[in-house]
């Protein structure tokens, strides 16, 4: 059994996994349900499950209901409903007036451990000159990433990075990056950095340097940066199907 709704890519089905919110700001709690039937005027819900968050889920609170499909998020709002139907307990979500797709670089961030090498910037280093650090990644974006570092990078200093995502996603690497934060916890330095695409490049360069810099700095693009934004849509999905996020 299926439902098909208008900006839906997919049918809801059944057993399909949903997050509800309760509230917003600070104080929204976050619960997590399957769907297990369909009604004339709603989607019979399994008891929510708590998972975090402040405010408490009731008989008639109004929610955003969340639905994970392979292209995007949606959302949606809607009434939850507590029903009482033949001696049994229903939840019952009342059924969308309006459905929103939420982009997918609000949902980029992910926690990943992966290899990486940074290099710090000067103003004369060119590529057989750059030395290089290996470390890991904390997190990913379609943006940038975070990542350990034994000495502190400042930040609005620039650095070039590899890492085995951009190899196995055949992004040109090293990719330019510019450090928005660095702070130092249990003797080593957590810091973020945000990727440089091409078209910004100009900003942080003069044209001299450039031409010094490792030609991969250049190539890196709106559709290099896309495939890392896929990339890690992707595995949110499935971090969020397996309900490890």
């Amino acid at each position: 059994m299926e439902l098909a709704l208008p900006q839906i890519s997919e049918p809801l089905k059944l057993w399909e996994r949903i997050e509800i919110v309760v509230a917003d700001g600070d104080d929204q709690g976050l619960y997590l349900a399957r769907i297990e039937d369909f009604m004339a005027d709603g989607i019979v819900i399994s008891n929510p499950e708590f998972k975090e968050g402040q405010t408490l889920l009731r008989d008639h609170s109004e929610v955003v209901v969340l639905v994970i499909k392979e292209d995007a998020v949606y959302q949606f709002y809607s009434l939850l409903n507590k029903m009482e139907i033949s001696g049994k307990t229903l939840f019952v979500l009342t059924l969308p007036r309006e459905i929103q797709r939420v982009q997918r670089r609000q949902f980029v961030r992910i926690d990943v451990i992966h290899n990486v090498s940074f290099a710090n910037l000067g103003a004369k280093d060119i590529e057989q000159e750059t030395v290089w650090h290996d470390t890991v990644s904390i997190n990913f974006s379609g943006g940038g990433l975070a990542l350990k570092t034994d000495e502190s990078i400042q930040p609005q200093q620039i650095v070039l990075v590899k890492s085995e995502i951009f190899s196995r996603l055949k992004v040109p690497q090293p990719v330019a990056a510019i450090c928005r934060r660095s702070f130092w916890q249990e003797e080593q330095a957590d810091t973020g950095v945000e990727i440089i695409r091409n078209d910004n490049l100009p900003h942080y360069f003069y044209r001299e340097e450039l031409e010094r810099l490792p030609k991969s700095v250049s190539e890196f693009d709106h559709s290099a940066q896309n495939r890392l934004v896929t990339y890690v849509f992707q595995q949110q999905i499935e971090l969020r199907k397996k309900g490890l996020i």
